[in-house]
């Protein structure tokens, strides 16, 4: 394949909105796929670009990111980060277990937990913004991620709960899990942001 119809075969790619390592993964498959293809079928560049865009056309078919997300990604992108999401969700359940633990054993012992964990969300803000340079405005977004938008849903479903359980809300060890799990998932998404691992921010 010469220059032009690499190009052609990244141009496509590009409009599948795909970030860089899956974006490389998949040209790598592509242009293995068209050369196979026109050797062993010896049919022109166009026609094995044709077969190989069929053949992927399941996995870079255009589909929401997510059930609260307005954006669309491909589908190979959108299992990927599913993963992804499902292994940040479960750390912060288990963050905020620990942390409803300590809230429950001693007062002390949690403000140490919190601390450490708002220290930390301090740390990687302050960094992500003076060497990454990350605008507000992604800042901003990374406050409606699909993530955080669903804590926020489950706080309105629990807060309720815990009030039936105990009139003074802050008193409640469930409402203080609640805030250690929406505080767990903005460390892990600016931890993702820092290391340039897609989260669905751009």
């Amino acid at each position: 394949m010469d220059k032009v119809q690499l190009l052609e075969i990244e141009k496509y790619l590009k409009t599948k909105n795909l970030s860089q390592d899956i974006f490389l993964d998949v040209f790598d498959h592509f242009i293995m796929q068209i050369s196979e293809l026109m050797s062993k079928n010896g049919i022109s560049f166009h026609e094995a670009f044709n077969q190989t865009k069929i053949n992927w056309q399941a996995e870079l078919k255009m589909v929401k990111a997510d059930w609260l997300s307005f954006k669309k990604i491909a589908k190979i992108e959108k299992s990927i980060l599913k993963r992804r999401f499902e292994k940040m969700t479960y750390l912060s359940i288990i963050i905020s277990l620990a942390g409803g633990m300590a809230f429950m054993y001693s007062q002390d012992f949690y403000w140490m937990f919190q601390i450490a964990l708002l220290s930390m969300y301090m740390h990687l803000s302050v960094y992500n913004f003076v060497f990454k340079k990350m605008k507000f405005s992604v800042y901003r977004a990374m406050s409606f991620h699909p993530l955080i938008l669903r804590n926020l849903i489950l706080a309105l479903f629990f807060i309720p709960i815990s009030l039936l359980l105990d009139k003074n809300i802050w008193d409640s060890v469930l409402n203080h899990m609640i805030l250690i799990f929406g505080l767990s998932m903005h460390i892990q998404l600016l931890y993702y942001r820092t290391k340039k691992i897609n989260i669905l921010l751009s």
